[in-house]
């Protein structure tokens, strides 16, 4: 199997039109919702694919006596077949359709009648319209005469604002009952429609239109209504998948545009389902967190076991329905000038200075250069001159000497800026650029944060030195040049997790046919190996666990009863001339066997006193209860939590006492029971007078 799991059952995409449908029968079969998302072993796609193809429909000549009448038509067009589904890891949708209707004007054909006589009767019938609906809905002559000459026999919809098509309504339509005609029609089109809102807005992303209506002569192909394409996200990395194969018709219309006939040559057949690895819980518990603590932040969760982004949080986000059919422009600059950038996917595009999560890198080189071991001592005093300039710890009081557990337990700058320089920077930025920083995921969303690692060879290149000792120190505690997105700072802690492999973070499961097929898997692959020597990983590892559970921790605000968590905080500079800091807490857990990394980033407001304990540990906290105390009693996560053997002991540090470290290994929390929506009566009244 592709999986070891199964995708719960719930599936409300649009099937493709029913074979034999006509739009003599204005098209009334219902598009169905029936598709049932659960992952299948790759050997069956190809055989079942094949058994599933349909025999092409047989081609029929449309018959009638046209040719002699000069405004007969026969056109071949095109029908928008609705776009595939995006779903999470259970089958929760994310992004479906939905059928709206228009209100449009039909012009017939009026032998020999002047302009003003076509834009009088266009004017005279939007009129009757607006007077029973109290809308100042209108057309422009030029824009009526042009549709009259060309393109008479289809519906010109009018119910638009600031250029926008706006839905007619149930309550609309009974009120447009008596005037609904010949001349007066509901033009039914498919709209994008998000059932979570907000909910992984900035993973899922929008669509937009592909291209205006055509307004010239009607060629073979023009589309009936208006296509869409992918715009950001998802719907645009994947928009070949999910657009789906055009409808194609063929029509012939009477000189008074009267359908005489129609011909289904090709039925439209919806897109492909894209299945996420986001799991919408966790998803939904980070963004909550996030909107409780921040104004500006992100938060990701990844399995350590294979790379899954099981939550990937920006806040604040925004409402994708708003951007359907398309967004006011007036709400969009409020958007684009919003001070705390709604549109902007802080949790793969934001790049921040990593600041003290980054000492576990530092850890992690320095002990890997073989100056620095699990004894090494060095002092911590509150400051510590390099070069000409005096570097200062974050407490203001010096805390004596200490090793790396017992530095990385209370964030020691000064221990950190000995060990650096000890070391040096080879070793240091080496272990960074191993842990996956300065370099993109490779997630399948455009315009990623690549983020940076200053190296001796990019300084002598671009500065022509290597690095400077004040550099160095800068690095050592995240600071200066170096940075890094929240989802690289949450692949470290995954790769630090296994110890020997960095996961390739995994953002799509599979894609999907109608026929529950799976077209494309993305299995589970490694990144690269990293192989962490194995007492140095648990030395780190010790330290982290201190931070969240020893004495003078500094991240005890993220512990849960459920599982230990190790973690390190961190606290930055960010927008100095706006005084304004960052607040980090990173980790993974449970600690003796971690499953799930994660990392926070909290954008402190200017002035603001912040810290990664303070500010980001909390959101840790609150994401994880939930996702523990939230799932069934019989959830095999908490099962395996009750099972958890006697703690194991790993040595804190060498003066201080014992931590006790959790070994159990929790499973996912179960998702809220399935959404079923569909799509019905959408070509009802396709080309109803």
């Amino acid at each position: 199997m592709l999986f070891s799991y199964e995708l719960t059952s719930s599936r409300t995409l649009s099937r493709s039109l029913a074979a034999g449908i006509s739009l003599l029968s204005l098209l009334a079969p219902q598009l169905q919702a029936q598709v049932v998302l659960k992952a299948q072993p790759v050997e069956a796609v190809e055989d079942e694919a094949k058994k599933a193809k349909p025999a092409a429909p047989e081609k029929q000549d449309l018959n009638a006596s046209w040719a002699t009448q000069k405004e007969a038509r026969a056109m071949t067009l095109s029908v928008p077949a609705p776009r595939g589904q995006i779903v999470d890891r259970h089958g929760i949708p994310f992004a479906q359709n939905r059928a709206a209707n228009y209100l449009a004007l039909v012009m017939p054909y009026m032998e020999s009648a002047s302009d003003a006589q076509v834009t009088a009767f266009a004017r005279s019938t939007i009129d009757k319209a607006n007077q029973v609906l109290g809308k100042t809905w209108s057309l422009s002559d030029e824009k009526v005469l042009l549709h009259y000459k060309h393109r008479r026999w289809l519906p010109l919809v009018f119910s638009v604002e600031e250029g926008l098509n706006v839905e007619i309504t149930p309550d609309m339509e009974e009120k447009l009952k008596p005037l609904l005609g010949s001349t007066l029609v509901l033009q039914p089109a498919y709209l994008r429609h998000y059932p979570q809102g907000a909910t992984a807005c900035h993973i899922i992303g929008y669509t937009g239109k592909t291209r205006p209506l055509p307004t010239g002569p009607i060629v073979d192909g023009d589309p009936v209504f208006e296509e869409m394409e992918g715009r950001e996200g998802i719907e645009s990395a994947f928009d070949s998948d999910l657009k789906g194969q055009a409808g194609i018709v063929n029509v012939l219309f009477s000189p008074d545009g009267k359908r005489l006939s129609e011909d289904v040559r090709r039925a439209p057949s919806p897109g492909r389902n894209v299945v996420l690895s986001i799991d919408y819980n966790f998803q939904k518990y980070a963004e909550n967190a996030l909107k409780k603590h921040t104004t500006g932040g992100a938060m990701v969760i990844m399995d350590v076991t294979n790379g899954d982004i099981l939550a990937m949080a920006s806040n604040p986000g925004f409402d994708l329905n708003e951007f359907v059919p398309g967004i006011r422009q007036k709400r969009y600059d409020e958007l684009t000038k919003d001070p705390h950038l709604p549109l902007y996917p802080r949790s793969f595009r934001g790049e921040y200075p990593p600041a003290s999560t980054f000492k576990i890198v530092t850890a992690l080189g320095a002990l890997d250069s073989g100056k620095v071991d699990a004894k090494t001592q060095f002092d911590c005093p509150n400051a510590m001159e390099i070069g000409n300039r005096v570097f200062k710890n974050w407490n203001k009081e010096g805390e004596g000497s200490m090793n790396v557990v017992s530095a990385i337990k209370r964030s020691c700058n000064t221990w950190f800026y000995r060990a650096a320089l000890e070391s040096g920077a080879d070793f240091i930025t080496n272990m960074a650029l191993r842990l996956g920083f300065g370099e993109r995921t490779g997630i399948p969303l455009k315009a990623e944060g690549e983020g940076f690692v200053p190296t001796n060879s990019y300084l002598l290149q671009h500065r022509g030195h290597k690095m400077l000792p004040g550099d160095l120190a800068n690095i050592a505690i995240g600071q200066g040049m170096v940075l890094a997105t929240p989802l690289q700072v949450c692949q470290c802690m995954a790769g630090l997790g296994d110890g020997k492999r960095i996961p390739q973070p995994r953002l799509v499961l599979q894609i999907q046919d109608l026929g529950d097929r799976v077209v494309q898997a993305y299995e589970p692959k490694d990144r690269r190996r990293i192989d962490l020597n194995p007492d140095q990983r648990q030395t780190v590892i010790s330290g982290m666990v201190a931070v969240v559970n020893g004495g003078g921790g500094t991240g005890h605000a993220a512990a849960i009863k459920q599982a230990e968590i190790a973690g390190k905080t961190g606290t930055a500079q960010w927008r100095i001339n706006k005084d304004q800091n960052l607040a980090w807490f990173t980790g993974f857990l449970p600690a003796g066997k971690p499953m799930f990394a994660f990392a926070v980033v909290y954008e402190g407001e200017p002035g603001e006193d912040i810290s990664g304990g303070k500010k980001a540990a909390p959101i840790v906290h609150e994401v994880f209860t939930n996702i523990f105390e939230k799932a069934p009693a019989d959830d095999p996560m908490l099962l395996a939590m009750k099972e958890v053997p006697k703690a194991t002991l790993v040595q804190e540090e060498t003066t201080e006492k014992a931590v006790a470290v959790q070994t159990a290994r929790p499973a996912q929390a179960a998702p809220p029971p399935p959404e079923k929506k569909g799509i019905g009566g959408f070509f009802k009244r396709l080309f109803g007078r």
